[in-house]
């Protein structure tokens, strides 16, 4: 029988000595406990985390996912507001609080668990980390983190400020980085290269190759329809109409990075419209189809 954990994640990091530790919840013995590090937990089969993966954890992740563990993240973050109060009474039976509060994060990660299981629908609520993620995910994180650094940087410039050498430095590292997410992704995706090679790209279009990657790895879904909705690839009318629209804004910036650069190499240098960024998304998604099919074909 699994053994499963519930953990409600902290940004812990060993340099400050004041940083919280994470909490975690084994429901077989209805016992709360901290960690300092998430590769304590190796006696756990599955190991179900809040939607909070901080930068400074990642290398725990990357420990437990090579032991052979499946480690699961919470992906609906807009809903803690609808399942806390959902579990009200149960929460302030278990936990004596109906307020936020770590055991208790942890506590209702484990319900949401429950529910979903009984509805068969685990899938909607939690994602399996998988080597690619562990490997890639960081690099991406910090391709984007020096990214936007970057751009503050050749902003100030613009504006007369004297960044020095700054904006060499920058643009160096962002390049290093995003070669480096290009050769994992190459050793780590199957298909990256054909799938790649198929929308146009080659190994010089390291924007473009950069988009691919971090679409494959953000993006889940076969379907192209929930890949839609999940990019904002849509309108929608009303005042308040950016509240109602929630959408993954990193990886609608890798759609269109992956855009940019296909519609550059054919000689377009206008800004994406919805419906190019659509075609291109439907296409790396039928490529992906193809790569699988392919696979299982051949007894991969």
């Amino acid at each position: 029988m699994s053994r499963r954990i519930f953990i409600d994640t902290k940004w812990n990091p060993k340099k400050n000595k004041n940083s919280r530790k994470h909490v975690c919840y084994d429901p077989d013995k209805d016992l709360f406990f901290e960690v300092d590090s998430l590769a304590e937990l190796k006696e756990y089969d599955e190991i179900y985390l809040d939607s909070s993966i901080f930068p400074n954890i990642w290398k725990q992740l990357r420990e437990l996912v090579s032991s052979g563990k499946s480690v699961y993240y919470f992906t609906s973050p807009w809903k803690w507001r609808e399942i806390r109060e959902r579990f009200r009474e149960d929460l302030k039976t278990r936990t004596g609080k109906v307020s936020k509060t770590d055991n208790g994060d942890a506590y209702l990660i484990w319900k949401v668990y429950e529910l979903s299981l009984i509805k068969n629908n685990t899938h909607r609520y939690f994602r399996l980390l998988t080597i690619v993620d562990v490997e890639l995910r960081p690099l991406l994180m910090r391709e984007e983190l020096l990214y936007k650094n970057l751009q503050r940087i050749r902003n100030a410039s613009m504006v007369g400020v004297d960044v020095g050498s700054n904006v060499k430095i920058l643009e160096k590292m962002v390049e290093d980085v995003r070669r480096e997410i290009v050769d994992r992704a190459i050793k780590l995706i199957p298909g990256f290269i054909d799938i790649a090679r198929g929308l146009g790209l080659d190994v010089d279009d390291v924007n473009g190759l950069i988009g691919l990657a971090g679409l494959l790895i953000y993006i889940k879904s076969t379907s192209y329809q929930k890949s839609v909705k999940y990019l904002g690839l849509y309108k929608v009318k009303g005042r308040d109409a950016w509240k109602m629209k929630k959408y993954s804004r990193r990886a609608q910036r890798y759609l269109i990075m992956l855009t940019n650069t296909i519609l550059w190499k054919n000689g377009e240098i206008n800004v994406p419209r919805y419906r190019d960024l659509r075609k291109i998304l439907k296409g790396v998604i039928e490529s992906g189809k193809r790569m699988r099919f392919a696979e299982r074909g051949a007894g991969v």
